[in-house]
């Protein structure tokens, strides 16, 4: 009994490392939309530099997760939640350096070209936020099917890149610098998207950690 007591309070360590790092990532997310929509130059240097503090963490999730697999012999859950975490932060890792690469794409001058692209933009943005905030509340209550439904808005997300690419392709420049301000556009919806396939990568873990299996849980994307 002592053992389990002693196991079940490591775990709870590792946990709150997880949140820790998932609040982090959540965080850059939300900052690195805010300096892209306001132009906010110091705000998108604040997330490029938090992204150090965001691969620490994983180093420390990781390192912490290999020693519990090695000293504490876990089974069942307890084994199925280790291997999840381990998992589960090298995709949050991946996400901090997306919300990284939309911030150093933030410029200080508005341009009238991007104007119809920027709500788009931060709607997708606030929608990969959404799906980080409720695939943290599936895994700490390891609920599979609120998980499950939290992968099903990538499709949305999806569907998002595709209308704003749309609209990126019909677009007309003939000047070099708004045609690369353009093609900025593409690569930021492009790093979004990929928010979300981490987000849904992370919600076949927590479905692994309740049921002990990984199925693929949207249209686009085949399990990994």
């Amino acid at each position: 009994m002592k053992e389990n007591n002693s196991l079940d309070e490591k775990m709870k360590f590792f946990q709150e490392m997880i949140l820790q790092m998932v609040t982090r990532v959540e965080e850059a997310v939300y900052k690195a939309r805010s300096a892209f929509e306001e132009h906010d130059i110091k705000l998108a240097n604040d997330v490029i530099e938090s992204d150090y503090f965001i691969d620490q963490l994983q180093e420390m999730i990781e390192n912490d997760g290999v020693r519990l697999l090695v000293s504490e012999s876990p089974y069942g859950h307890y084994m199925r939640h280790i291997i999840a975490g381990i998992k589960m932060v090298s995709n949050l890792e991946r996400m901090g350096d997306h919300a990284a690469h939309l911030a150093k794409m933030v410029n200080a001058e508005k341009l009238e070209i991007e104007e119809p692209f920027m709500q788009r933009i931060s709607d997708m943005a606030l929608m990969s936020a959404t799906m980080i905030r409720k695939a943290v509340e599936a895994f700490v209550d390891v609920e599979a099917q609120k998980a499950i439904e939290v992968a099903q808005m990538d499709d949305k997300l999806d569907e998002a890149r595709d209308e704003i690419n749309a609209l990126i392709f019909q677009t007309k420049v003939s000047d070099p610098a708004q045609m690369q301000r353009i093609m900025n556009l593409f690569y930021v919806v492009k790093e979004l998207e990929r928010i979300g396939d981490h987000v849904t990568t992370i919600c076949r873990w927590i479905v692994y950690m309740e049921r002990g299996e990984r199925p693929q849980l949207n249209k686009r994307h085949p399990p990994k």
